[in-house]
């Protein structure tokens, strides 16, 4: 039987994404289905996200978005959440070194200070009345100050995220910007103010979500107008580097007219 073909090598002549973004979903019935607890399959699903970033940096998608905590994610279990916190703690602060030995530079998307807007009260009963815990920001912080410099290639980490919630922030931040620049706000583009702006590649080619579920779910709801849908019915921690060139296949089979 002939060895199985590189993914990569499936590539070839492909038109490559510069930016995909990915809703990794499925984690916790990929668990259920096995009798494991939730928290593990976030666990794998951590495990094959990062194993899926390395592929795409290797076949020149520069920028990847994994939304890892949603604003709505805060109506889970206090014990789920609270494990999920210190997963990405420890997962941020596990690949930091290989973000710095490839030059990739980490970003945090996401409302990083305070409960997202109408989830106070459930900030509050899973013990997390302040938003994100300090040691969480602790992480975010030192992988962001460790990799800032780098332009190789970009992961940004949607955690704590919500489509309506970064556009309330994005016009707040207009807002303070007119206010200091003493100019008219209704002159300002709000895309000028959202987690992505100024990156090389602030708005997606490709929003891919795994499980079968055929939402973007307020998914980067500016930055993503015209970027492709794909959507796989596999779990999360069952997908492969298969899984993505055939996303990415899909995408560069398709005609981008962008309106016009």
């Amino acid at each position: 039987m002939p060895p199985a073909q590189d993914p990569a090598e499936r590539l070839a002549g492909a038109r490559i994404p510069a930016h995909l973004a990915v809703i990794p979903d499925g984690n916790r019935r990929w668990a259920w289905d096995r009798g494991l607890s939730p928290i593990e399959g976030h666990r794998r699903g951590f495990e094959v996200a990062r194993q899926l970033s390395r592929f795409c940096r290797r076949v020149g998608i520069h920028t990847v978005t994994l939304w890892a905590f949603s604003t709505e994610n805060w109506k889970r279990t206090p014990e789920e959440v609270a494990g999920l916190f210190q997963l990405y703690e420890s997962w941020i602060l596990d690949l930091l070194p290989e973000a710095v030995e490839e030059e990739t530079r980490v970003c945090h998307i996401g409302r990083r200070n305070g409960p997202p807007l109408g989830m106070v009260a459930e900030c509050a009963r899973t013990g997390f009345p302040e938003g994100l815990p300090p040691p969480l920001l602790a992480a975010i912080d030192k992988i962001e100050a460790e990799t800032g410099h780098f332009e190789n290639n970009i992961i940004n980490l949607a955690i704590n995220y919500g489509g309506a919630d970064e556009i309330q922030r994005a016009f707040g931040r207009l807002i303070d910007h007119a206010a200091a620049a003493g100019v008219d706000p209704k002159g300002l583009d709000p895309a000028d103010f959202l987690d992505t702006t100024g990156q090389r590649h602030p708005n997606p080619d490709v929003v891919w979500r795994t499980s079968g579920e055929y939402r973007s779910s307020g998914f980067l709801p500016l930055q993503a107008a015209y970027a492709e849908l794909v959507f796989t019915t596999k779990y999360c921690p069952d997908v492969t580097e298969d899984d993505v060139a055939d996303a990415i296949l899909e995408y560069s089979a398709r005609v981008r007219r962008f309106g016009g």
